[in-house]
């Protein structure tokens, strides 16, 4: 997160105009020293106040993943508290509307699993918990009598993948395997609506499960998988995007995990360059791009 400017050029909350005595926050691609600075209680004043005018869902969940300053999503810390607020703002204002309660805790799942690999046992719990009863929900809105729409099968399969990612974490035999029940729940539901992209993500996810327990991956697969993942990504959103971004991080790690380093560093060298000039030298993926590269 930003640090907050002191002295003469001190920053005010972008929205009440305030520095005020709750904590200034920003984690988004906002630069510059007095820019892009919220209080969380005003941020979540204006995403409530924009969802209730909203038209779409959309326009309902944007203000609550982007900011309006700079247009990317929130990110690590400031992302899981402001989409903890857009659940209880749901729950409170809309208790009976499935699809919102649905389209809230998918925020704040997503928020979570960006972060998975720094959170602590409880926040892991509730990884698992808000993945269950998204689960839960999307089986009460089909009801088991038709087949769900292509937004909330997409939501079912990326929710399948994060219990099978939080399987993998916890580094056991028991615990690869379940997570390969996961990721072919994931591959199936790819499958049923043809979402090519997730059928490549859901089988190197299965192959990675795999290695853990059976010894032994297959690199060159992974490569081709991760590759095809990644020009997906480039053409559909464009390089610059960070969706892509994260797609092209993914094919160096399998890159150099193969002793193919040198296209590694290559490939890393190229979107590094393309994250500082898109999202700025202090943004998470520029951060874990350098360090990739180290």
């Amino acid at each position: 997160m930003s640090t907050i400017p002191s002295g003469d050029g001190e920053a005010l909350c972008y929205l009440c105009l305030d520095a005020g005595s709750e904590p200034l926050r920003r984690d988004c691609a906002c630069r510059g020293t007095d820019s892009g600075f919220v209080h969380l209680s005003c941020l979540t004043n204006y995403a409530a106040s924009k969802s209730k005018q909203a038209l779409g869902m959309i326009e309902f969940v944007d203000p609550w993943r982007l900011c309006p300053n700079c247009h990317q999503e929130y990110q690590n810390e400031l992302a899981v508290d402001v989409a903890t607020k857009f659940v209880s703002f749901v729950r409170v204002t809309y208790p009976r509307d499935t699809r919102m309660q649905v389209e809230a805790l998918y925020l704040k799942l997503r928020a979570l699993d960006s972060m998975l690999g720094r959170l602590q046992p409880v926040q892991k719990r509730e990884v698992g918990v808000t993945a269950d009863v998204i689960l839960s929900l999307i089986e009460r809105m089909n009801g088991g009598a038709s087949p769900l729409s292509m937004r909330y099968s997409q939501v079912k399969a990326l929710t399948t993948g994060v219990l099978g990612r939080l399987a993998v974490k916890e580094g056991t035999d028991e615990s690869a395997r379940r997570a390969v029940v996961h990721f072919e729940n994931q591959l199936e539901v790819n499958k049923a609506i043809g979402n090519f992209e997730g059928i490549v993500t859901a089988k190197s996810n299965i192959a990675l499960a795999r290695s853990m327990y059976v010894g032994g991956v297959n690199h060159e697969e992974l490569i081709k998988s991760s590759q095809e993942f990644y020009e997906l990504h480039v053409v559909e959103f464009g390089q610059e995007n960070g969706y892509s971004i994260d797609a092209g991080k993914t094919l160096a790690i399998q890159l150099q995990d193969a002793n193919r380093g040198e296209e590694a560093r290559e490939l890393l060298v190229k979107l590094l360059a393309i994250s500082r000039q898109v999202l700025g030298p202090h943004h998470k993926k520029t951060i874990q791009l350098m360090n990739k590269l180290k």
